[in-house]
């Protein structure tokens, strides 16, 4: 099947899931959103045209991505009858940079950088096991992913100027399956864990994580959470001319909050 056949078989699940269940059980809902402190470390990588291709490593903490945010935005939701369990979510950062310096030989480079990134995804899980103070689970669904990269660089040498130019819009789906696992702490404390894998158009993509949520009042809650997530995404051969490359981890802490009803 290909991968973008499963957002279709996704969808279609969701709906038969939702009419096959409203009639008997309540169904509950929440959405939210918060911050998150995001470090990526990795390898990027692109063909240049003129120059050949280049890889790139990437090693941006918290404050190197605040320098050069431009924008982003986050949310995430849910619903529920008691057993099936609904979830997505939807981000989107913005980076934005022009460095510029001079090589050993001699020559000076000065560029301007801009990287878009859109994540998505939509899971459908339901309770293998479930106690008072327990609950593990089985999810599945679709990871959506799209980069927008644009590079304008110039180079001044001895022999002249060269204006280099590349532009990048690459996109994956992958389908996913994960396990989940809830341990209630107290009346209004609950440890969330959660690790899933996706596969299709990226080589491989794992995500782990792990929080700890407390139930302010009774329509609203806030989580602290930790995450890491593995990508690796290659498109096309080293030396082609559409060659690109992202295998890198991305990884955090951050502050949810929801409004639930």
């Amino acid at each position: 099947m290909k991968t973008k056949q499963w957002l279709v078989v996704l969808c279609v699940l969701f709906v038969a899931v939702g009419y096959g269940t409203v009639a008997s059980a309540e169904w509950h809902f929440g959405i939210g959103t918060g911050l998150f402190r995001l470090n990526i470390d990795g390898d990027m990588g692109f063909d240049t045209n003129l120059r050949g291709p280049i890889e790139l490593d990437v090693d941006l903490d918290p404050d190197d991505i605040s320098d050069l945010m431009e924008s982003a935005f986050g949310l995430a939701g849910y619903a529920t009858d008691g057993k099936w369990m609904i979830q997505y979510s939807l981000g989107q950062l913005k980076l934005e940079d022009d460095p510029s310096t001079t090589l050993s030989g001699g020559a000076s480079v000065s560029s301007d950088l801009g990287f878009d990134l859109i994540n998505g995804e939509l899971t459908i899980g339901y309770p293998l096991f479930a106690s008072d103070r327990v609950t593990f689970g089985v999810h599945g669904g679709v990871r959506y992913t799209d980069h927008e990269l644009d590079a304008d660089i110039t180079v001044v040498d001895g022999g002249g100027t060269t204006d280099l130019s590349k532009d990048i819009d690459e996109d994956w789906t992958d389908a996913v399956i994960g396990l989940s696992a809830d341990v209630r702490l107290a009346e209004k404390w609950t440890w969330n864990n959660r690790v899933n894998a996706g596969f299709g158009g990226s080589e491989g993509t794992y995500m782990a994580s792990t929080g700890i949520s407390w139930r302010l009042f009774e329509h609203w809650s806030t989580t602290l959470y930790g995450k890491y997530m593995a990508v690796e995404y290659e498109n096309g051969d080293k030396g082609d001319s559409d060659w690109y490359l992202y295998d890198v981890d991305e990884f955090g802490v951050g502050l949810s909050i929801l409004f639930h009803w």
